[in-house]
């Protein structure tokens, strides 16, 4: 294949992260694989800080013929930062991409707790429209900022109100291209242009605390308005899928709704993994994926060990109540 830590010919993916995540890099790479047409090439660039663990020798030993996993271990400039919103600070770890990635002009950006279930090839090569990224409309947050449903106002008003005063999303259409950013597309050369670290810690530095989503709120503040919107098939809430439980959408998103339970591309456990929770819409599939990539036994282990912990924290609050 091409020589992936300059590029070449190959699909650019990457992500960054604390090495504790570094399993999860090997389910991602699984379901890449397995989704690659014949003639696909990816580089799978890994950011990560912290030591050298076996997750990161059994990365090394890692081989497919159609994806290459580069490992680029470096601090994570953000570290300093601490905990925003309930998020460590390996959250922005994100911000350093374009320039670790200096030989890259394009790279897809994925988070770790998703699976890739579509060659992603035509995602690489979408259309930009001239803007210095791409991402998917968060569905789930604009439907809370926009709804009309009595029984969510008081959820509505909250969402309205942080979105408007926190990140400047200051009228209904402008909320409507409020992104996930767990997968992006991300043009580089642009990026560095716009001296894209210094314009994410400043933007981390202003809003601080006032972040709830951390990488993710300070990516839609810093860039709001200059975020090209991609097809909602790319990034994929499990209550999307057949068998969840996505309450009745507003207008506006049905189609992005109806269009993701008919044929995701990227299936995105953002919020409950299925490595803590059974039953989770798509769940089987990322099990199927962590299994090939010789990790089962290590989720399962994750999977008891969390909800055993779910069940003493109920039967301690249990006790809580009796004293």
């Amino acid at each position: 294949m091409p020589n992936a830590a300059a590029g070449g010919d190959a699909i650019a993916v990457c992500t960054a992260l604390d090495a504790g995540y570094l399993p999860l890099v090997l389910v991602v790479a699984t379901s890449i694989a397995a989704s690659a047409l014949p003639s696909s090439r990816v580089a799978f660039h890994v950011l990560y800080d912290g030591p050298d663990t076996w997750a990161v020798r059994q990365v090394q030993r890692w081989r497919h013929p159609r994806l290459e996993i580069v490992l680029h271990r470096l601090p994570n400039p953000y570290a300093h930062i601490g905990t925003l919103g309930g998020y460590p600070p390996s959250t922005l770890f994100r911000f350093a991409v374009p320039q670790v990635l200096a030989e890259l002009d394009r790279v897809i950006y994925l988070d770790v707790d998703l699976i890739v279930e579509a060659d992603l090839g035509e995602l690489f090569h979408v259309s930009l429209d001239g803007k210095p990224m791409g991402a998917v409309r968060d569905i789930r947050l604009i439907d809370r900022a926009l709804t009309s449903a009595p029984d969510r106002q008081r959820l509505r008003d909250d969402t309205r109100d942080y979105l408007r005063t926190a990140l400047g999303f200051d009228t209904d259409d402008a909320m409507l291209n409020y992104v996930q950013a767990g997968v992006a597309v991300l043009d580089l050369r642009q990026l560095r242009d716009l001296d894209y670290a210094s314009r994410m810690h400043d933007t981390v530095r202003r809003l601080g605390r006032a972040l709830r989503y951390a990488d993710q709120c300070a990516t839609n503040a810093a860039f709001r308005g200059d975020i090209a919107i991609l097809d909602p098939r790319w990034n994929v809430f499990p209550e999307a899928l057949p068998g969840g439980e996505w309450p009745d959408v507003i207008p506006q998103l049905r189609a992005a709704v109806a269009a993701q339970r008919s044929g995701p591309r990227i299936i995105h456990f953002a919020y409950l993994k299925p490595w803590r929770h059974l039953g989770l819409p798509g769940g089987d599939r990322w099990w199927r994926h962590a299994r090939r990539a010789g990790l089962g036994p290590y989720y399962l282990c994750q999977l008891i060990a969390a909800r055993a912990g779910m069940r003493w924290n109920r039967l301690r609050t249990l006790l809580g109540r009796l004293r």
